[in-house]
């Protein structure tokens, strides 16, 4: 206890000595981990079954298909929808999705948007936090009552006050009521645009023309191959009712979340410039280790005294090691904190339409990211940045150095 007693002792009067470099060493450390914590956070709302996608792993999705000519035949047509769905066995519920744009209003205020149509078992799948009100059901799409959910940020922008249930809003020129906001969520995570109404008020539902994407939603003990068994059995058997040949294959579908597992290379290349962005803030990690081989000298004559009066290598190792660990640690809780300053920069600057509102690129920022990825990487940067100079130091020759010479 004595020898880490002195160790952090050692570490603390150097870093008081050495106040620029500690300086450099901390912001440079801060900024590497608000890239890894950013990164860390992207992959885990995407890939995981948080919440709204909790149900993710039970959930078969589907939208386009292919002939056997590889030329793209469309999806489902909307009038066929039910038909489909009730063809697949064991299924729970499923939800129907289509994104349109229009003009949406609310007193003058008057922007073009992007909103999405979707049925009532779409709240039951995706289960969105609401802070205020409720979802519409499907008695209530197939009563066609008028009712819009909007996404925090949007009742924020077009009302400019809390207690927003009940009020009117124009979309496409038909007025809706709203029923529901929802809590905000990560841009990056999910690709819904905050406006969602019944998907009877769609323009192509009465003519039955147009596709929606589809979910299906299976129990929780029915093995993913015999979910995508069954949507395959369904869908081409409604291929040959239309007289197309279609060749689906269970293998071609997916969970929700092995799609979006499967869209998050393309999204980062869709996305290239903002993680261009992160990829500059590795620069500092380079820069710490840089910073670190140049103050070797700095540390030199203190252990070669030490060496000289007894302490071994392990010593003079621990007593530099030490001291990068103490700025690593204060460079990854500010780190932190500053996580959600820059992704909310990130955010404005390259995700954020004005007329869209304004969210973050990264809403929560989960326990497990800094348990599972923030420390054991504090550890690995600490011993990465740190690890060379120790033991260059401690490998000196004490006599050289006393001397001193460089060696």
């Amino acid at each position: 206890m004595n020898k880490w007693k002195n160790y952090l002792r050692s570490a603390l009067c150097s870093i008081g000595h050495n106040k620029v470099y500690a300086l450099f060493c901390v912001i440079g450390t801060a900024f590497t981990f608000v890239f890894i914590i950013i990164m860390l956070q992207l992959v885990y709302d995407t890939t995981s079954n948080k919440a709204p996608f909790v149900n993710g792993d039970r959930t078969i999705v589907f939208s386009t298909f292919q002939d056997m000519n590889g030329r793209d035949v469309g999806g489902i047509y909307s009038k066929m929808t039910a038909w489909l769905v009730e063809r697949v066995r064991a299924k729970e519920d499923y939800f129907m999705y289509y994104n349109s744009v229009g003009e949406v209003a609310v007193n003058d205020a008057c922007k073009t948007l992007s909103f999405d149509f979707v049925n009532g078992g779409y709240w039951k799948i995706n289960q969105f936090h609401f802070i205020e009100g409720r979802p519409f059901t499907e008695q209530e799409c197939l009563n066609k009552d008028a009712y819009v959910v909007l996404r925090e940020d949007m009742a924020g922008m077009f009302f400019k006050r809390e207690d927003v249930v009940g009020q009117k809003m124009e979309i496409q020129g038909r007025e809706y009521t709203v029923i529901g906001v929802v809590r905000n969520f990560s841009t990056y995570a999910i690709r819904a645009d905050g406006i969602w109404i019944p998907h009877v008020f769609n323009s192509f539902s009465p003519r039955g023309f147009g596709y929606y994407d589809l979910g299906v939603l299976f129990p929780r003990d029915v093995p993913v191959q015999n979910m995508k068994e069954d949507v395959a059995v369904a869908v081409r058997d409604y291929w040959r009712l239309i007289n197309m040949q279609v060749d689906v294959k269970p293998e071609n579908l997916y969970t929700f979340r092995e799609a979006r597992i499967d869209n998050f290379g393309s999204d980062l290349y869709a996305y290239g410039i903002p993680v261009a962005i992160l990829l500059l803030l590795l620069i500092p990690a380079i820069n710490i280790v840089t910073l670190n081989m140049a103050n070797v000298d700095n540390y030199s004559d203190e252990i070669a005294l030490k060496r000289a009066l007894g302490a071994g290598l392990w010593d003079s190792f621990m007593q530099v090691i030490t001291e990068i660990a103490l700025l690593v640690i204060v460079g990854a809780i500010l780190g932190i904190f500053l996580t959600y300053p820059v992704a909310d920069w990130i955010s404005v600057s390259f995700f954020n339409n004005g007329d869209e509102g304004q969210i973050s690129l990264i809403e929560d920022l989960d326990y497990l990211v800094i348990l599972c990825g923030v420390f054991p990487l504090s550890l690995l940067f600490t011993l990465l940045s740190g690890g060379i100079p120790a033991y260059i130091i401690a490998r000196k020759n004490i006599a050289t150095v006393l001397k001193g010479g460089s060696k």
